[in-house]
């Protein structure tokens, strides 16, 4: 029994952590803003020529680059295996282990008295949640075989 209680809040911290921030997340992201230089009311800048940098003597407003060299490390290499990316939602209200829970808006836990590392939350309840999930399968996985994975929160990914 304590061993499925330990399992219970490995799952949670590690799929249910951040309960407010549980959310279904956009397929996309948005296309940063970007402001044109030469645009009417924009601050007067000097323009510099790509790998340019200002003169340390000079005063001023610079536009340095707009370009950079892509990072070696993000582009193929012949006779390097290229893993996939599997996507998909998860949606806890499958699981069998975790359905998920969700604690009372504005509401916080109080010390157990007779343990004080302990948090007690009694405005918590039953709430299923969606997460999008990103899987890296390298080339050289075979299939059925145990692999190593890390599981980490959305926010670092």
């Amino acid at each position: 029994m304590f061993r499925l209680q330990s399992i219970a809040l490995l799952m949670e911290l590690l799929v249910g952590s951040g309960l407010a921030l549980a959310q279904t997340l956009p397929s996309t992201r948005p296309t940063p803003p970007t402001r044109d230089p030469h645009t009417l009311g924009y601050v007067t800048a000097s323009e510099l020529p790509d790998g340019g940098n200002p003169p340390a003597n000079a005063d001023g407003n610079f536009i340095i680059g707009p370009t950079h060299n892509p990072a070696p490390e993000m582009s193929l290499h012949p006779g390097v295996p290229q893993g996939t990316v599997y996507e998909f939602t998860m949606n806890s209200a499958e699981s069998k282990i975790y359905p998920g829970v969700a604690r009372g808006a504005h509401t916080f836990g109080t010390p157990d008295p007779s343990d004080p590392a302990k948090l007690v939350v009694t405005t918590s309840h039953p709430a299923p949640y969606t997460r999008r999930v990103a899987v890296y399968v390298p080339e050289q996985y075979v299939s059925g075989r145990v692999a190593p994975f890390i599981v980490s929160p959305p926010w670092i990914i």
